[in-house]
């Protein structure tokens, strides 16, 4: 008998933890650069009974603000276009679903913050080695990250194919910056040089997609 009530109960307990995970399961979104502060949110909504829909933004990843609210909240699949993104700075995006009976849950949390493209990029230089500061980010964009830059002046210089001078940013104070692609004349690779407190830090190439 006690054999049996130790099965039943190992059996609850099974039960209980696999419920639990379910439930801490957060709803996925995606992320999606159009262009410098303009992003496309798009979502499924796992949840059939949610009375309301409601994207948000951060820009510290501590204070959100509802940007909209979606019309029709029970659809599985939408998207909204944010067309007020903060440029030249990470934003937070997360989604609150609220449910009938005034329960509400929230979706994980993306920023618009793109690691290097890591796929082979065309014409890649022989021994090339991606750049941790300026390089391509998933959506074709060259972007720039750099680290502590009230701290230090950053100047960064671009050229093209044959060295002449496309432009340059001086006294670069924003850590995350994308970068709009009508500054180059076509996509392809630009070979650049960034100074930290006019010394060369880094000389590399960068190559500009245009999907």
């Amino acid at each position: 008998m006690k054999h049996r009530i130790s099965q039943v109960l190992f059996l609850l307990c099974v039960f209980f933890v696999k419920t639990a995970s379910a439930q801490d399961v957060l709803p996925e979104f995606k992320l999606k650069i159009i262009t410098p502060g303009k992003v496309t949110i798009s979502w499924h909504n796992p949840y059939q009974n949610c009375i309301q829909l409601s994207v948000q933004r951060s820009d510290d990843n501590k204070k959100f603000k509802t940007i909209v609210s979606a019309k029709n909240p029970s659809l599985y699949e939408n998207s909204f276009t944010d067309t007020k993104s903060i440029k030249n700075k990470i934003c937070y995006y997360r989604i609150q679903y609220t449910l009938k009976g005034g329960k509400y849950n929230f979706s994980k949390t993306h920023n618009t913050f793109e690691k290097p493209e890591v796929k082979e990029l065309k014409g890649t230089p022989a021994n090339w080695s991606a750049s941790k500061f300026v390089y391509t980010n998933n959506s074709g964009y060259i972007q720039i990250q750099l680290n502590s830059p009230t701290s230090f002046v950053y100047r960064l210089v671009f050229q093209d194919e044959n060295g002449n001078e496309i432009f340059q940013m001086k006294k670069i104070e924003s850590e995350n910056l994308i970068l709009d692609k009508t500054n180059f004349p076509h996509a392809g690779w630009y070979s650049f040089e960034l100074y930290k407190d006019e010394k060369l830090f880094e000389k590399n190439k960068v190559y500009l997609n245009n999907k």
